[in-house]
């Protein structure tokens, strides 16, 4: 291992365990992390550091939509909405429960999670607090949900687009492979947190909820801003323009339609903390690749494994899984690709790869609810509900939460692999 690799992996096991142990704030602790790094010299090329491995598509992702959400909360529309699902749901939280969680995994197969997050936590705040109860086990279940759901699809989740990419897999290919596990870990977790949650799902509530009005102006506008934003959202990539330019956008447009005369408060609504947290965690994880840390991981399993296409296959999809909820899971599976593309070179009776593929996908897409920072939705799902409830989250208050509902995900793909695959 080079000096540069070992000091990469020494930064990362040090800004993992201030994260974990809270003894430093998150955002200060990879961003200094990120700056050592960079002090030392380890990226050869600054510009090639800042072009490939800090995503500014989610950044500005992150931004253009935390406007948005500010400039439609501050009219109330989420309240409104909250209202309307507690009348439908004839105030029973199960219901309630249910019916946003099939939403969220809905939203999240066509539309990216971070935007499903950010739409449905205001609301899911909103009922929170009218039911009198922590919003934390509804949040949390919200955040598998969207992770799980962006599984099905190719455009749910970015992995995906670069596994269709590389292996020529469409839309459809997707929908056949991927969306049967997905629709099937999304009931069985759904179905274990309304067992082990019964005490609060079947408990008899008193919404306090007053009837909400909302100006039918600031109503119409509201609505037309979001369906304007899912309709770019899922039509993307056939128009050619990028989710942060929809995004950033829209999160503007939504504040000269709706709020022109505060636009400074809506800007200090913007969570920088959390858009400081991903650039310091991009360069880091980019440090793990640049180094070579991550490829030598990936070929020594295909080393060790290759040879056996069903062994190789599960291996890859608890690799992926456990990698995935520590490191973004885009430089991983980037890095995987070629990795099972060289397979047939080592096994010269393996021309299959299509086992792999979504072995890979599954792996890396539900290994993303494994802890609070294993995907981007994750993160902004509890700095959302740590501003707005004022509750404090620890990473162990989330590994509580979510450690049975990934492992019950990890033994839906490897069976659903193992079964229909080998």
């Amino acid at each position: 291992m080079s000096t540069e690799a070992l000091i990469a992996l020494v930064v990362f096991v040090i800004v993992y365990y201030l994260i974990i142990s809270e003894k430093v704030h998150r955002s200060i602790a990879v961003v200094v992390g990120a700056f050592i790094l960079t002090f030392f010299g380890i990226f050869e090329d600054p510009d090639y550091l800042f072009k490939n491995y800090v995503d500014f598509d989610t950044i500005f992702l992150l931004i253009g939509m935390m406007l948005l959400v500010s400039t439609i909360k501050d009219v109330g529309f989420f309240d409104y909405v909250a209202f309307k699902i507690i009348k439908f749901s004839k105030n029973s939280l199960l219901k309630i429960f249910i019916l946003l969680n099939i939403f969220v995994g809905l939203f999240s197969a066509f539309v990216d999670n971070v935007t499903t997050i950010m739409i449905f936590i205001p609301i899911t705040l909103a009922i929170a607090d009218a039911a009198e109860i922590s919003p934390i086990p509804l949040i949390f279940s919200e955040v598998l949900s969207s992770n799980i759901g962006g599984t099905a699809t190719l455009i749910g989740d970015p992995p995906n687009i670069l596994i269709g990419n590389a292996a020529r897999l469409n839309f459809n290919d997707f929908i056949l492979n991927t969306s049967l596990p997905a629709f099937i870990t999304i009931l069985l977790v759904l179905g274990y947190l309304i067992i082990t949650k019964r005490k609060l799902f079947f408990k008899k509530l008193d919404f306090s909820f007053e009837e909400i009005s909302i100006s039918k102006s600031n109503l119409i506008k509201s609505i037309l801003i979001l369906i304007s934003v899912l309709i770019l959202f899922v039509f993307q990539e056939n128009l050619g323009i990028h989710s942060s330019v929809i995004a950033f956008g829209m999160g503007f447009i939504s504040i000269l339609i709706i709020d022109p005369k505060n636009v400074e408060k809506h800007f200090t609504e913007v969570e920088w903390g959390t858009i400081f947290f991903f650039i310091g965690l991009f360069i880091i994880t980019g440090a793990l690749e640049d180094t070579g840390i991550l490829k030598q991981v990936a070929m020594f399993f295909s080393r060790e494994f290759g040879s056996s296409p069903r062994l190789f296959g599960l291996v890859l999809i608890v690799m992926s899984f456990i990698i995935s909820g520590f490191f973004d899971n885009i430089p991983f599976t980037a890095t995987m690709i070629p990795v099972i593309k060289m397979l047939p070179t080592i096994n010269t009776s393996l021309s299959n790869l299509t086992p792999f593929w979504w072995g890979l996908s599954l792996g890396v897409c539900f290994g993303g609810n494994l802890t609070p920072i294993g995907a981007s939705a994750n993160i902004v799902a509890i700095t959302m509900l740590q501003k707005y409830s004022n509750k404090k989250v620890t990473f162990s208050d989330y590994m509580k939460f979510s450690l049975v509902p990934s492992i019950i995900s990890l033994m839906v793909a490897i069976i659903y692999v193992e079964i229909r695959y080998f």
